[in-house]
């Protein structure tokens, strides 16, 4: 990995807020373990009420720690005794964790790997310089800011910049001024359009133009097609495809890994180590999750979710779905929502098996498979939807119930990510408890 800013990579891998989707945000812990995937560390600073330059996205204390309040109203000694909860914005199994100085993330990781710092309040720019400075880092560290007018107090600080602008704004912007502020980075907005991206990349920036906030590999393809330079992403093992994929979790780690959520929520795992997944609180809630550490899986073989679930019958649980889809768009399982090819697999709480091929030119879904029921599957017991493809066949099945169902359709064969989830049913409010996901 590159440890200077003329050294990076094309294209080269930004971890948002040290890795936002992946770790608790803005911490050091953060950072350290997007470094083996990421070319840059990308971090937000706010300024307490001595000067002193903090890591933290908010102004407030808030949503982060066990305390409230501006981050202006704290002096540092106040500041090192605080500490970052991650356990009520990330997950419950993550342990507190200190709240860090810029400064020390400097001095930890200043010389490993290049750094994005963010001046969220531009008047910490001046001390944000002289650290830079003063440990030599002027050509490994960028200095953030949303702020045009910002760029040119930073470079005549003797820093490089990097300036981000949202959709909103870049189309309102002149490219021509926003190069001519001496910024070394554009980072826009991957909701811009393409041609807003075009003429960005079109002018020129001195490390190229960035995308934000990728946290699927769809909108990264689309981003590196436009001439984009940065992936800038909450998820830079997932996104950046370099973590090795796992071919079994077992969710053993109290987190639930690399990869993306789009229920936007990270799953927590209980005492014995299962992701409790709950009831859809309604038809919207897509209540599925991608096991993006499993994506990309092979195009054939056995595909395995074990499960069990607290409460038998139809009032515990209704459907547990196996998706197997060609990229990594969320998918509702349900006919109005295919958005990419694949296959559906599902258990009902009756015991019937379904099967359905996703057809996303035609937004149809097909059903190739539904069994009768077979009874009910009875609580506390661990259970295994398997499905197995072959160049020709597909067969789902349930083997501790003696469930099993096989199916010629030869219409999809291709590298595959892995969705787990259940379909909503208001008479069904249970929840399913996933033991582990294992891909060929």
């Amino acid at each position: 990995m590159a440890t200077s800013l003329d050294d990076l990579p094309t294209p080269l891998y930004s971890a948002h807020r040290g890795g936002a989707g992946e770790a608790p945000e803005n911490s050091l812990e953060a950072l350290r373990s997007s470094a083996p995937w990421a070319d840059i560390l990308d971090l937000d600073t706010q300024v307490l009420g001595d000067g002193t330059p903090v890591l933290m996205h908010d102004a407030t204390v808030d949503r982060t720690t066990g305390r409230s309040g501006p981050v202006s109203a704290f002096g540092l000694a106040q500041w090192l005794q605080l500490r970052a909860n991650p356990s009520v914005w990330f997950a419950t199994a993550s342990p507190s964790l200190p709240t860090p100085t810029v400064e020390q993330a400097l001095d930890a990781l200043g010389c490993t790997r290049p750094m994005t710092v963010e001046a969220k309040d531009a008047s910490g720019v001046p001390v944000l310089a002289g650290m830079i400075l003063e440990r030599g880092l002027q050509n490994s560290v960028l200095i953030n800011t949303n702020s045009p007018d910002v760029v040119g107090a930073i470079v005549a600080a003797g820093c490089r910049a990097h300036l981000w602008r949202s959709a909103t704004q870049l189309a309102l912007d002149d490219i021509d001024d926003l190069r001519a502020t001496g910024a070394d980075v554009l980072d826009v907005d991957i909701a811009s359009p393409d041609s807003d991206i075009l003429a960005a990349v079109a002018v020129g920036f001195p490390l190229g133009v960035w995308a934000h906030t990728i946290v699927r590999r769809r909108d990264r393809d689309r981003a590196l097609s436009l001439g984009c330079r940065g992936i800038v992403t909450d998820y830079p093992a997932y996104i950046s495809g370099r973590a090795p994929r796992r071919k079994a979790s077992s969710f053993s780690t109290g987190f639930w890994g690399s990869g993306w959520v789009p229920t936007g929520k990270r799953p927590v795992l209980d005492t014995s180590g299962r992701i409790p997944l709950p009831a859809p609180t309604s038809s919207t809630d897509t209540q599925v999750l991608l096991a993006g550490e499993l994506s990309e899986a092979p195009a054939t073989g056995t595909f395995e979710v074990k499960f069990s679930v607290p409460t038998a019958g139809s009032s515990g649980w209704s459907v547990l779905s196996l998706h197997l889809g060609a990229d990594d768009a969320p998918t509702r399982l349900v006919g109005t929502e295919i958005l990419h090819d694949g296959y559906t697999m599902q258990v009902t709480n009756s015991g019937s098996l379904r099967m359905y091929r996703d057809d996303a030119s035609s937004g149809t879904s097909t059903q190739l498979a539904n069994t009768a029921a077979a009874g009910t599957l009875a609580a506390g017991t661990t259970y295994s939807l398997c499905c197995t493809l072959t160049a020709t066949t597909i067969t789902v099945a349930v083997p501790e119930a003696g469930l099993s169902t096989t199916v010629t359709d030869s219409a999809y064969r291709k590298a595959w990510a892995v969705f787990v989830g259940r379909n909503y049913s208001a008479s069904a409010t249970g929840r399913i408890d996933i033991h582990s996901v294992t891909t060929p």
